[in-house]
């Protein structure tokens, strides 16, 4: 996961006044839509409406993953379930797990678990069958508790779907139909998403083929591969203004000229990562393990959207102090659309920024969500970002520009 910036976080943000403006979790995503409406479904924009400053794009969800990643965090959630209980003794966990949903006879075999008790807390080893006959509201209620302490890793970071995709993503999968109904019978919903959490409890009914089926399926990472569509009738000019910020007019204009001179075509479509700055070029799409730098493992969020636009990365930035410092000095609050290079950044109920990436057009930005050797440099979609975040209450986005 990424750092956080502290409760300070809350009032340097209010320094930049009343006006400042806190976006809902849905409102950029809502704001973009109306927009979109000048796009025709081929992607041509429609020459009687003014399209969007980026013009008109093309994208192709790609489930993305690192095999060589995936292990490590893998041998981690395929150990035997232990669920931890601070501050409570074997009888008052026993009687809490009761009241969160547990039948009599879960109540029989969770007690003749094997159990561990230590000062102010204690643990206990359910089998895999027991959690596999959790309700979903039992498994919700027990798993939502769980997730607070950090000793319950898998409870804490659970795999995160979007209800509206998820039956989706799973057909993608072409998962074995034994396989999908079992998978369908271990997710519970927390925070208005989808969670999965109990991989370690396929083990024992699935082949190894197969358990590496649902694997390949709950680590991808919905990644996008997002494409400029160029007409004859372009604005180059327009396009060359929104995508060239930062100082890149001249970088990216000879070729939106050369693409908008295509006669005879219906257009002639570039990647948008020709587009990108250098920094983000190089990066996206890879992963950290794929650096040599010492530090990549420290490469976060945050490092990522403050030197988006900058030829060779600044080190400090892996200092929380010093991006307090660059966006109280060199940036300024959003007052209303996002534009190409703006920094979205997520806020939670706390007054914490617990994420930030930047935004490329339309509801995609360029983000890494944390530290996470897992989380590779990708274009994604807005809402499936506030995935890894979802929180009760909903997190708030603050958007920031550059000035001058």
């Amino acid at each position: 996961m990424s750092r956080s910036f502290g409760g300070r976080w809350w009032r340097y943000l209010l320094s930049f006044g009343a006006g400042m403006v806190l976006a809902s979790l849905w409102k950029v995503p809502h704001t973009i839509r109306r927009q979109q409406a000048a796009v025709e479904p081929t992607g041509r924009v429609n020459p009687q409406i003014p399209g969007p400053p980026w013009g008109a794009l093309e994208s192709l969800r790609v489930p993305f993953a690192n095999s060589e990643e995936i292990a490590a965090d893998r041998v981690i959630r395929l150990q035997p379930a232990r669920w931890f209980f601070a501050g409570k003794s074997r009888e008052q966990a026993a009687e809490w797990l009761r009241s969160a949903g547990l039948d009599q006879e879960q109540q029989r075999k969770l007690w003749e678990s094997t159990w561990g008790v230590g000062t102010n807390m204690c643990l206990v080893r359910p089998s895999n069958a027991l959690i596999r006959s959790l309700s979903p509201a039992t498994r919700a209620a027990i798993y939502s508790a769980l997730g607070r302490d950090e000793q319950n890793y898998t409870q804490r970071f659970p795999f995160r779907f979007a209800f509206e995709n998820f039956e989706s993503r799973l057909a993608e999968a072409q998962l074995q139909v034994d396989t999908v109904k079992l998978l369908r019978s271990l997710i519970y919903t927390n925070q208005g998403t989808v969670c999965f959490a109990d991989l370690e409890a396929l083990q024992d009914v699935l082949k190894p083929a197969e358990l590496n089926d649902v694997a390949e399926f709950i680590y991808r990472v919905p990644a996008y591969r997002v494409r400029l569509r160029v007409y004859p009738d372009s604005d180059v000019d327009a396009l060359v203004k929104y995508w060239g910020k930062g100082g890149r007019e001249k970088k990216i204009r000879p070729w939106l000229e050369s693409l908008a001179k295509l006669q005879n075509t219906n257009g002639t479509s570039i990647s948008i990562g020709y587009l990108l700055p250098e920094f983000a070029r190089v990066r996206l799409d890879t992963f950290p393990s794929a650096w040599e730098e010492k530090q990549a493992k420290d490469e976060d969020c945050f490092w990522t959207s403050m030197n988006f636009f900058r030829e060779q990365p600044d080190m400090s930035f892996l200092d929380p102090a010093n991006v307090r410092k660059a966006l109280q000095d060199g940036c300024q609050a959003v007052h209303g659309g996002p534009e190409f290079g703006d920094l979205v950044t997520v806020i939670n109920d706390h007054g914490d920024a617990i994420h930030m990436c930047v935004f490329i057009a339309e509801d995609f930005v360029f983000t890494k969500n944390g530290k996470n050797p897992l989380q590779p440099w990708v274009i994604m979609k807005i809402p499936d970002m506030l995935l890894s975040f979802a929180s009760d209450p909903p997190p708030k986005i603050v958007i920031f520009r550059q000035k001058g």
